[in-house]
């Protein structure tokens, strides 16, 4: 099947502000379909990968990136978004499986994480609507017709709106916003702040990530809520999380005992 690919029309004034963005949704794939024969998919890179590195007596590092997931969550695109995921799952098992055959976690450390959020919020009834569009086959509308692949928080910037007081952040996103409440509901999930419309983000955001793994030997569970020094200053700790400088610390430790 494929996807609601189109991006936004935008309304512009005689200065180039975005004034509205209309929905303009179109059905794609991202590649044609004989080109798309010819593109590997990620497990497959990552399993060669580790077929090459392993034959190196001393160990190695490896870090994979499914980096579409990114590109999905910043046009607010949970179709495109579940691809990316079930990508990582599929590579993620061909790592744990290569672990299992060659000496466990007792020899091997494997961390699975992101460096950062996006924004979104699945609704309690998400998990029955999206196993219902899979039943029935239509997977491609967890993503709203009207969806728009725009940045609202970029625009709502460009459009000066970071200066206009006269109404909330939360006001000026919805405005650069095309998903109605009735298909916020349908779809059970929105991007950004609540009530700035279902795709009223396609950004970052500074909410805390999850992190698994396994073969760390305790080191992430000693480091959590400590404090750490970089370039010379010193940063104070989180209450119950970890920093990405943390897991740097535990993958030098794993691979070079430091």
């Amino acid at each position: 099947l494929g996807r609601w690919c189109g991006k936004g029309i935008f309304d512009k004034d005689v200065d180039d502000v975005t004034l509205n963005i209309t929905p303009n949704s179109t059905i794609c794939d991202h590649w044609p379909e004989e080109e798309l024969k010819n593109v590997p998919v990620m497990s497959e890179h990552v399993k060669e990968a580790l077929k090459f590195l392993g034959k190196d007596d001393d160990g190695f590092f490896l870090m994979y990136e499914q980096g579409d997931i990114d590109w999905a969550a910043h046009a607010d695109h949970l179709d495109d978004l579940l691809g990316a995921m079930l990508d990582i799952d599929d590579s993620v098992t061909e790592i744990m499986n290569w672990i299992d055959n060659n000496g466990g976690y007792e020899k091997n450390s494997l961390y699975v994480t992101a460096d950062h959020d996006h924004y979104l919020t699945l609704l309690p009834h998400f998990p029955e609507v999206v196993a219902n569009m899979i039943i029935d086959g239509i997977s491609h509308n967890i993503t709203p017709e009207s969806n728009t692949a725009v940045n609202a928080w970029t625009e709502a910037i460009l459009a000066e709106r970071h200066n206009d007081g006269n109404k909330t952040q939360t006001e000026h996103l919805k405005d650069f916003s095309t998903w109605s409440d009735e298909e916020i509901q349908n779809v059970a999930h929105f991007f950004g702040p609540h009530g700035s419309g279902g795709n009223g983000w396609g950004s970052h955001s500074t909410r805390p990530i999850v992190i698994h793994h396994g073969g760390d030997d305790g080191c992430l569970e000693a480091l959590v809520g400590k404090g750490y020094r970089i370039l010379g200053r010193e940063v104070e700790g989180a209450t119950d999380k970890l920093d990405q400088v943390h897991v740097h610390a535990c993958m030098m430790k794993a691979l070079f005992g430091l």
